[in-house]
This record gives C-alpha cells, sequence and structure tokens, in this order.
C-alpha cells in the first residue's frame, strides 16, 4: 500500500475512533447531567489516551514498520540475523500505553536478539545501532 492511501486509511481509523469516543461520552454525559468537571474529565481521560496512543502507534510506524529486510547483520559478531516474526510490545509513554507490533530479528551465534531494527539499519551492512536494542 502506498504512503499516501496508508495515511488515509490510518486518518480515517482515528476520525472513526474519535467519533465512537466521542459518541460514547456524549451518552455517557447526558446520563449524567449532575456530573462535577472532575467526573467528566475521569470519563475523557482514558479514553483520551488511547485514541492518543493510537496516534503515537502510527507516528512510531510511519518510516519504520518492521518490513521483514533481508541481510542484517549482527553488530557483535558479524553473524546473519534472522526474523522471527512481529511480536508485540508494550510501550508507556505520557499519554498512557501503546501497543507496538515490530519485526525482531535474532542471531543464534551471540543468542541475542534486536527489537525493533532501529533507523541505523542498512539493508546488506553491518549497520544496527545498539542504541535502539
Amino acid at each position: 500500500m502506498s504512503s499516501d492511501r496508508q495515511k488515509a486509511v490510518s486518518k480515517e481509523q482515528l476520525l472513526e475512533q474519535f467519533g465512537t469516543m466521542y459518541d460514547k461520552l456524549y451518552a455517557w454525559r447526558e446520563a449524567h447531567p449532575e456530573a462535577s468537571f472532575d467526573e467528566i474529565a475521569s470519563q475523557v481521560t482514558p479514553q483520551r489516551r488511547a485514541l492518543i496512543g493510537e496516534v503515537m502507534v502510527q507516528l512510531v510506524l510511519q518510516h519504520r514498520s518492521g518490513q521483514v529486510a533481508e541481510g542484517i547483520v549482527c553488530e557483535a559478531c558479524g553473524g546473519m540475523m534472522v526474523y522471527k516474526g512481529e511480536p508485540g510490545r508494550d510501550v508507556e509513554h505520557l499519554e498512557g500505553e501503546s501497543h507496538l507490533k515490530r519485526a525482531y530479528y535474532y542471531c543464534a551465534h551471540c543468542k541475542s536478539g534486536i527489537f525493533p531494527p532501529g533507523p541505523a539499519v542498512e539493508v546488506g551492512g553491518a549497520q544496527l545501532d545498539p542504541r535502539d536494542n
């Protein structure tokens, strides 16, 4: 899928999620006309955090979605790293939590892996940035 098409799909998904969140919160408020500001905030905050968490995931994956790449070399030993799938990972941030699924590569010789491959990965070269471990 082209990046423009993916952007449009991602944006549409977020707008749909926002619409669902708004409808749910609006209905809650209708059912609780005497709710205080703090009570309203206690309803809004977790849903806002979940929505912004989705935005965070989309931005993180915008340029490096963890696609399978060939020729990734282990920086420690020079051995070839093997693609082992896309396990999920929960990441905590100021907006709450996000769940990322990124590619995982493993070096059988060193018995080490990297999740995800960082921006320094160059296909066919030995350029895994150790800060990305």
